[in-house]
């Protein structure tokens, strides 16, 4: 059963694929101008999510960030985004992305307390 994205990102998220790329070892041989290349596959496609989180105080919003953090390390799994299935994922990175000032925190009006962040995924297939 997939999990939404939504579940573990909240609701302001953008969410897309790169392009597969291709993977090659390059070998070059003493006198022999030039490199040969071995074409090992592709290396799946890397998936990209960015957007907000968003708390009521400081220290829920840390909490938030805690409970995405073991996604790093979980097994891949089938996730689900606008009604688009992505499977066999594991996550790569989390990191949240500050302002121009270089703050990550950002308090607003409402009351609520903002952060930006990126995650990179990647498919394994």
């Amino acid at each position: 059963m997939a999990t939404a994205l939504t579940t573990i990102f909240g609701t302001e998220i953008k969410v897309f694929c790169q392009p597969r790329q291709a993977a090659r070892q390059y070998v070059g041989f003493p006198g022999v101008h030039g490199v040969v290349a071995t074409h090992l596959g592709t290396r799946g496609r890397q998936l990209v999510i960015t957007g907000r989180l968003r708390a009521a105080t400081r220290p829920l919003l840390a909490t938030a960030i805690a409970a995405i953090e073991p996604y790093l390390w979980a097994d891949a799994a089938d996730y689900t985004f606008a009604g688009e299935t992505y499977s066999y994922v594991v996550f790569d990175r989390f990191q949240l992305v500050p302002d121009n000032t270089g703050k990550a925190f950002h308090f607003t009006a409402e009351g609520w307390v903002t952060c930006d962040f990126a995650c990179y995924a990647r498919l394994l297939m």
